[in-house]
């Protein structure tokens, strides 16, 4: 009866994980650094970038680069670029995404 009760909290967990690993947290707008610099299509190639990324190495070289024409773009515009709040490449590491 106990393993009954828990059986539908048991799968709401499960399913939220799944949906953590198919939207990652960096997908979201709100959780991209600049992305009010970016166009949609930039934001949406961004996203497929990483999340094809092959080796930690990748995607940080990757990062750098992103992180660079955002400063640039940031201040053509004359606009705030907000500090780095979480690396994807490290959570994708720790995520177990790269082997």
């Amino acid at each position: 009866m106990l393993i009954i009760r828990f059986l539908p909290w048991l799968a709401l967990i499960l399913a939220s994980e799944a949906l953590a690993f198919q939207y990652p947290w960096y997908t979201i707008p709100d959780n991209i650094r600049g992305a009010y610099l970016m166009t949609e299509e930039e934001r949406s190639a961004h996203i497929y970038r990483l999340q094809t990324m092959k080796t930690f190495d990748e995607c940080k070289t990757y990062m750098q680069k992103h992180y660079i024409e955002l400063e640039q773009r940031a201040r053509s515009r004359n606009v705030p670029l907000p500090a780095i709040r979480m690396d994807p490449c490290e959570m994708m590491r720790m995520t177990g995404h790269f082997r």
